[in-house]
């Protein structure tokens, strides 16, 4: 539900209060940040001085104690928790999973006799649903609840249930009807842990510490009203509820106090720490942005299982290589009595096994992804109509040689810009609309080239040139400059083919045409076959109007060049992807298609967890239009472009690396443009300068933020 309180000033205004609060209880001596915090300390006071701030059951309605602000309100909230190491633990699960599956199965009679409790800090819950026996199989439950006159009965044993000891109920998933198939005749119950039959035995973890438990039910009467919704649906409702479970930030933030406290030890001349702390930081502003989309989502009214299951994968991985990253740059030891870096290591490292198996397993939620890209219904809305007219445009047109004209005609360079200067106006985005299609395409096709050198002669005030193919030449420290200049520019796509190259100087831009004498280019390609050349200068002299003042530094030019080419390369990483989905889906081996093996499954879904995270941070990027998200943009897909392409490759087969077979297409430009303009240290420095150095995370901590107009998924931009 989103009111006047949710827009971005009232999020930001409850993210201050909230930071302040737990200022205040630090600075007490009342807790001490520590990784994991969300699972491990439960402090039913801390809980309680929240619940009187109104900070639980957040978007619940107010009849119930709620606050009915949205969920990004909640999020805002929960980052603040995790980011501090705060002890949360007491009203976790029923804050975040059993509350919402009481508003949205339970009866009235529930909903008033357990909501109030939990908002007030009183009514806390475990939930109790795994067993030894059914492992990762949720569906193969032995625990049985049998109706009776008196109510249900419960018999059978529960494992991994975090803090039963401390809680007082629990959420129960039970079998009530053995005779159908076993994802059918299951049950969700509520149940009083002081009813008699309940036994709970401890469980110590790796680290001796006790929050695990082992759970008997023998003989318990569960009251008739405490089954929660239907009884037979818990399947369909418990695969809900894991979606609460899965898409939140403590699939992303369980190791931030560490990651924190690395970050904030860098030194700039550590080129190993500064390559690391830029893509730690970079991968933590894209799950923070791709948490952003999944609390948008159900404000909206979805219920994001697919965005969910993806952020829970990508998030698990980020966490476990927090841990590995300080052991390897520091070589920092755990010690629980050692100073921030190594405490904070002594609790993660145990730690780290169960992140990847809580809330389902990596392998699992791999299956869940595959069977979305592999079904024939899309996971989320279609292209906008800009998008739909520039897929009608390149489809099946790729390599056709009279493409660029008609799109010269059509005046897709011009998009974005102004129309007083002979631009095609709109906004950003719509440009970056049109390269994501020309990626996804494979156009060969100058559009990213003609449309910079247009921005660069906009920002220096001059008007564009009617049907103009150009391009840009950033020099190197090599290039002498003067009256005249000398040396030479190397890898300038598709200079051979333009009637205008613009170089970036300090303070102006150069223009080279046909009227300017002492320069030549050499042909020259990337691994795509894209034209990369060489341009020669040799005492090249500028004639009048062709020097054109212009305050634009280099970083900003290869910031721009950053986020175009970012959007190319999301296209194609669509394309490779569904490649793979569509062959995965159509190809058999052993009497099946290759998508119904688990590998494949798995294989797939890691790329779709990176495209998504691609997709994601390309919105906050043109959100931003420059600095820290396009840094994270690029070193997001430095990555994701070479994992996509391995997964194509890998489901595809030997026929994949055929030249025969259309997916080298995409991987081949993949590969190539992964690192052009700036490689990957190059971004990962500039996220490093703009975290800082120095004690605390603030700098780190709004540098990998999400902050829109309206509090919301925004893929607008300025031009």
């Amino acid at each position: 539900m989103r009111t006047e309180r949710d827009s971005a000033e009232g999020l930001r205004a409850l993210r201050t209060e909230v930071g302040a609060f737990l200022r205040e209880w630090r600075e007490e001596g009342r807790f001490t940040p520590r990784c994991d915090s969300w699972l491990r300390d439960h402090d039913p006071a801390f809980s309680r001085a929240l619940a009187e701030r109104g900070w639980i059951g957040l978007t619940w309605p107010r009849e119930y104690g709620g606050a009915e602000r949205s969920h990004l309100a909640r999020l805002v909230v929960t980052e603040e928790l995790l980011r501090a190491g705060a002890p949360v633990a007491a009203h976790w699960m029923a804050d975040r999973q059993i509350g919402p599956a009481i508003l949205r199965h339970g009866s009235a009679e529930l909903k008033r006799r357990f909501l109030p409790g939990i908002t007030r800090g009183e009514t806390t819950f475990c939930v109790a649903m795994s067993e030894t026996e059914a492992g990762s199989d949720l569906a193969a439950v032995r625990t049985t609840a049998a109706l009776t006159g008196e109510g249900w009965l419960l018999n059978g044993r529960k494992v991994w249930t975090s803090h039963a000891h401390r809680s007082s109920h629990a959420y129960v998933l039970a079998r009530t009807d053995a005779s159908g198939r076993k994802h059918e005749g299951l049950s969700e119950f509520l149940l009083d842990l002081a009813t008699p039959g309940v036994t709970v035995r401890p469980l110590f973890d790796l680290s001796g510490e006790h929050h695990f438990n082992e759970v008997f039910f023998d003989d318990v009467l569960i009251p008739h009203d405490q089954l929660l919704g239907v009884e037979g649906q818990g399947w369909k409702q418990v695969t809900e509820q894991l979606s609460f479970e899965r898409g939140g930030a403590e699939r992303v933030l369980s190791t931030y106090p560490l990651l924190a406290a690395f970050v904030s030890g860098v030194e700039p001349g550590d080129s190993l720490a500064v390559q690391a702390a830029g893509e730690l930081t970079a991968r933590l502003s894209v799950l923070r942005a791709m948490a952003w989309r999944v609390a948008s989502d159900m404000d909206g009214g979805r219920a994001p299982i697919r965005e969910a299951a993806l952020l829970k994968a990508l998030g698990t991985a980020f966490e476990k290589d927090v841990v590995e990253t300080v052991r390897r740059v520091r070589g920092t030891l755990p010690d629980p009595a050692g100073g921030d870096l190594e405490r904070l290591m002594a609790r993660a490292v145990p730690a780290v096994p169960g992140f990847s198996l809580r809330g389902g397993t990596t392998e699992i939620l791999g299956t869940i992804v595959a069977k979305g890209l592999t079904s024939d219904a899309p996971a989320r809305p279609g292209r906008t109509p800009l998008g739909e007219l520039a897929a009608d445009v390149l489809d099946g047109r790729g390599q056709d040689p009279g493409l660029w004209e008609e799109l010269r005609e059509l005046g897709w360079s011009g998009a974005g810009l102004p129309e007083e200067l002979g631009g095609g106006g709109g906004a950003l985005q719509d440009l970056l609309t049109l390269l994501e299609a020309v990626g996804e395409h494979g156009a060969a096709v100058p559009l990213l080239e003609t449309s910079l050198a247009c921005w660069l002669l906009v920002r220096a005030g001059r008007p564009l040139p009617a049907r103009m193919t150009a391009t840009v030449a950033l020099p190197g420290a090599g290039l002498r400059t003067g009256e005249t200049l000398d040396g030479t520019i190397e890898r300038v796509p598709w200079a051979a083919a333009a009637e205008l190259v613009i170089v970036p100087l300090d303070g102006e831009l150069v223009l080279l045409d046909a009227a300017v004498p002492g320069w030549r280019v050499e042909p020259g390609h990337n691994l795509a076959g894209e034209p990369r050349d060489t341009i020669h200068l040799d005492g090249c002299r500028i004639p009048p109007g062709h020097r054109i003042a212009c305050d634009l530094t280099r970083e900003t030019v290869l910031e721009r060049t950053a986020l175009l080419q970012g959007a190319q390369i999301v296209g194609a990483l669509r394309t490779a992807l569904r490649l793979a989905a569509d062959h995965a889906r159509t190809r058999e081996q052993f009497g099946r298609p290759l998508a119904a093996f688990q590998a494949v499954s798995l294989t797939l879904a890691e790329a779709a967890a990176r495209v998504e995270g691609a997709e994601t941070a390309l919105a906050r990027a043109a959100e931003a239009g420059a600095g820290a998200p396009v840094a994270a943009l690029r070193l997001w897909l430095a990555e994701a472009a070479g994992e996509v392409a391995a997964a194509a490759h890998q489901v595809h087969g030997a026929m994949g690396i055929t030249r025969e077979h259309p997916l080298h297409h995409t991987t081949r430009r993949l590969w190539a443009w992964r690192d052009e303009g700036a490689d990957a240290r190059h971004w990962a420095g500039t996220l490093v300068r703009a975290v800082g150095q120095g004690p605390g995370d603030d700098a780190l901590w709004r540098t990998t933020g999400v902050d829109t107009a309206d509090g919301q998924d925004d893929r607008g931009g300025r031009a």
